[in-house]
């Protein structure tokens, strides 16, 4: 979920800050804004100790920070993702929900990125996330689709998002697109680029309709600030939206299709094992090994993609393998959040055990996986584990993309984060080979 942060597939876990809109410059709110610059400024002097006591947090937030949260998962991934840090350039305030939004706007060698500080009404800091300073790629919507503001979920958790529809007077089949980790819209926005949107629109060019929504720990970050699981963050909303498709007269409710992208792929067996009304189940870029073993992989390819290993970023990689020893003994009375990247005890232990390539031996249904081979974030070696367990049954397609990295997106030579950055559009080919799947499976 949504920024380099959505993409490194379990760090976006610990910013489950408050979403800013519109941000505009303002003379008012001296007072948070000053801490806020403040607060930057002493993570940029690696004062991690500063921050943690000199600041007021709510309760929620000081069951996540500390000085290892703020140097390991904040500082080190901004230096490592953007470069040495430079300067503060300004510093921004909006509104949200009721809270006060300063938005700290920061250069780094690499890139320039905007550092969002929440505040609540006692000017506790109750969140904080990050964006890139980028403009969104520009591209017009096809004339030959049209798309419908939707709402949908639990009473108190109800969740915006679209349904793309053909234009053509009928009943069609629809996909629901299932996100990655991550407060992600539903767009699944990285930097300049939208892949969802991308494939929304290409599938409805090829008369395949869509729904696509705004992630539950996105509109509503406030229940996920304790405890949680993937269940509550990911699963329940995919089920919730297939009921929801069930109800709408311009949808073919026998061909009801769910595609998961990154963790939304890897929990899409225990999608498949609570949607008997759907029709197929689409993976795509998603692992077989557990969470906290690829963090480690993706931190050491990072640090070794410039062919120069830092102290800095050996010590990186030794706290993250010490997380993720953590992580391999947990027990709900033995570790704390602060243990675990920022997120709670239950997370973790609804995924232990878990190997969803086994789980996936049990659907019965249509199944596809895709992969692009130059996504260094769920390699070729996960998509071959998929293949090694799966086997080659009559339900299951494996296609491979060379080229595409984690968002689908087509490059050369080695993947590396700030590609996510330069825009793009997700690969014709994949939405093409993605609609005559669905379409042979109707």
């Amino acid at each position: 979920m949504k920024k380099i942060v959505t993409i490194l597939f379990l760090s976006v876990l610990i910013f489950m800050g408050i979403n800013s809109q519109a941000v505009v410059q303002s003379q008012v709110k001296n007072d948070i804004t000053k801490l806020a610059v403040n607060f930057v400024t002493d993570l940029a002097s690696q004062d991690f100790k500063k921050a943690v006591s000199e600041y007021a947090y709510t309760v929620e937030m000081q069951k996540i920070i500390s000085e290892s949260f703020l140097r390991d998962q904040v500082w080190d991934f901004f230096v490592q993702s953007y470069g040495q840090y430079q300067e503060i350039t300004a510093a921004t305030v909006s509104q949200s929900q009721g809270y006060d939004i300063i938005s700290v706007n920061t250069a780094f060698s690499k890139a320039k990125i905007r550092i969002n500080i929440v505040f609540d009404q006692n000017k506790l800091i109750a969140g904080l996330n990050h964006a890139l300073v980028e403009k969104t790629a520009i591209r017009e919507m096809p004339k030959s689709i049209q798309e419908v503001a939707i709402e949908f979920g639990k009473k108190n958790l109800k969740l915006p998002g679209i349904l793309t529809i053909p234009t053509n007077k009928q009943k069609h089949p629809v996909v629901i697109l299932v996100h990655g980790s991550g407060p992600n819209d539903r767009d699944q926005t990285i930097g300049p680029n939208k892949p969802f949107r991308d494939i929304a629109w290409g599938l409805a060019e090829r008369d395949i309709a869509s729904l696509r929504y705004d992630k539950r720990t996105l509109v509503h970050p406030e229940q996920f600030s304790t405890q949680f699981t993937v269940y509550d963050e990911t699963i329940e909303d995919a089920l919730l939206a297939v009921e929801y498709l069930k109800t709408l007269d311009n949808i073919d409710s026998s061909a009801i299709f769910v595609l998961g992208h990154s963790l939304g792929g890897m929990l899409m067996p225990r999608i498949a094992e609570k949607s008997p009304d759907a029709r197929g189940f689409i993976i795509i870029s998603a692992p077989v090994t557990p969470l906290e073993d690829l963090l480690v992989e993706q931190i050491k390819y990072i640090a070794e993609v410039d062919g120069v290993i830092s102290t800095e970023e050996k010590e990186s990689i030794i706290r993250t393998e010490r997380v993720q020893a953590k992580i391999k003994k947990i027990t709900e009375q033995t570790a704390t959040a602060d243990e675990l990247l920022g997120i709670s005890p239950e997370y973790w232990l609804d995924l232990h055990g878990y190997n969803p390539a086994e789980l996936a031996q049990k659907i019965i249904k249509p199944l596809i996986i895709l992969q692009g081979e130059r996504d260094y974030q769920i390699t070729m070696k996960e998509f071959q584990l998929w293949q090694e367990i799966l086997g080659q049954r009559d339900n299951v397609t494996y296609i491979s993309y060379p080229g595409l990295n984690h968002i689908l997106i087509t490059g050369t030579g080695k993947s590396q984060p700030q590609e996510y950055y330069i825009p793009g559009q997700v690969a014709q080919n994949l939405i093409e080979d993605l609609a005559s799947w669905i379409k042979n499976n109707l």
